[in-house]
């Protein structure tokens, strides 16, 4: 048992050390400028021994990433009841339609929701035909990607600054209670359509039960909702995180102590530090690889180049609290609840000494899982958990293949055919 309590503790303190230099490190974005300027990439990547030659969407935007393919890009803002700024990015058609496709015909509209500390890179950062919301396009549905508050893109407020606390105090209570009926009500009005289909990875699915509960009128406004590795209790962790999540109140009493507010940016010292090394060498590429491993798990089919650009874009900064609650999930034994702000907090938010539980039967909205048996965070007991308590599963689907890992649902050479083709056929028409 010492050994991996040693490992925990260094990876713990490894992580409070770069959570205190990140705590200065706040760069707001700016679509209009390139997201990273000619010093910055002589500066944090040049190859050290010339054999590492990193894609150029490492250092692009999203917005620039799917314009460089071709593709048509809206790019809008929307305002949250409790002020914060969103940025969504649409894909209204594919680059092969006509510019008037979209004038007399109405498209059935697909969200897409990334997961903890993401952004929507997850979907447009692989290869064309490999990528979901260019897939999507290309099949005739009117795209619209998600970012959820207090990452690259979305960290503005209508009064607040960033750089206070007050901005970064929020849970997975205000992505699912705000920002997603707030994106969607906004996409419904935007588009004429009554009804979105909605696609989450990750916490993407969580963030979405959790607006089910807490915002039963969302549940109407879904006519299909499908869950990439869908997490939600994370009573069973089988990655690094399985050693830092029992260490969640030392973690919590630092965060205090620090006055951390945004976590693990991007543009963060630790962020620029694991892309230069990925970026450095082979053995640097090869050390990213491993790192990519022990966070997503194991893979057979990851895209190593998709490994350097997942380094350039995550993680995309966030607040502390949602990370906290990932582990009080996993610490709760078993249960999905609202965060956990101690007893005496708990009294004054909830009436109740312990955090309440949300409540799956109150996810009254058409859901399809898809899951893999390899996968070290969305695991097969945690599935399992889901799929008996949605209140209107449709389809609970195993991806068909021995391995394939938390990652591989974005980042796997095999994703289009394993994930992406069958999630087509749970979908509504796009016309």
């Amino acid at each position: 048992m010492a050994t991996p309590i040693v490992i925990a503790n260094t990876v713990v303190t490894l992580l409070l050390t770069l959570m205190v230099l990140n705590h200065f490190q706040l760069v707001e974005y700016d679509p209009i400028e390139l997201a990273v300027n000619e010093f910055q990439k002589r500066v944090y990547y040049s190859q050290i021994d010339g054999s590492v030659m990193a894609p150029p969407e490492t250092f692009m935007t999203v917005p620039e990433i799917i314009q460089s393919r071709g593709y048509p890009l809206e790019i809008h803002h929307v305002v949250t009841e409790d002020g914060y700024i969103l940025e969504l990015h649409r894909i209204p058609k594919s680059m092969n339609e006509p510019a008037n496709t979209t004038e007399n015909i109405k498209k059935k509209v697909v969200f897409l929701q990334h997961g903890i500390f993401a952004t929507d890179f997850v979907w447009a950062s692989g290869p064309t035909n490999g990528s979901l919301a260019y897939i999507l396009a290309d099949h005739g549905y009117d795209v619209w990607m998600g970012n959820s508050r207090g990452n690259t893109y979305s960290r503005k407020h209508k009064t607040i600054n960033p750089d206070s606390e007050k901005f970064w105090d929020f849970t997975w209570e205000e992505l699912g209670q705000y920002d997603l009926p707030a994106s969607i009500d906004y996409i419904l009005k935007t588009t004429g359509q009554e009804k979105v289909s909605y696609v989450g990875y990750s916490l993407g699915c969580a963030i979405f039960f959790v607006g089910a509960n807490l915002k039963p009128d969302l549940n109407d406004k879904i006519d299909v909702m499908i869950g990439l590795a869908p997490t939600s209790t994370v009573q069973v962790l089988n990655n690094v995180f399985k050693l830092i999540a029992p260490l969640s109140n030392p973690l919590r009493y630092v965060l205090r102590w620090t006055r951390t507010g945004l976590f693990l940016p991007s543009d963060g010292i630790s962020s620029r530090l694991l892309r230069f090394i990925c970026n450095s060498s082979q053995i640097g590429s090869a050390t990213c690889q491993t790192f990519n491993f022990y966070v997503f798990g194991y893979s057979e089919t990851t895209n190593t180049s998709l490994v350097h650009v997942l380094c350039g874009h995550y993680p995309a900064g966030g607040s502390p609290k949602t990370m906290l609650q990932f582990f009080d999930n996993y610490n709760s034994g078993g249960n999905f609840t609202r965060f956990d702000y101690g007893e005496t907090e708990n009294m004054e938010r909830y009436g109740t000494v312990e955090a309440p539980k949300y409540h799956m039967e109150l996810v009254t909205a058409p859901v399809y899982l898809i899951w893999s048996t390899t996968d070290p965070v969305s695991t097969p007991q945690d599935i399992e958990w889901l799929a008996t308590r949605l209140g209107n599963l449709k389809g609970s689907v195993k991806v068909d293949a021995p391995v394939f890992s938390h990652g591989d649902f974005f980042m796997s050479t095999q994703v289009s055919k394993l994930v992406y083709q069958p999630l087509l056929k749970m979908l509504p028409p796009p016309f």
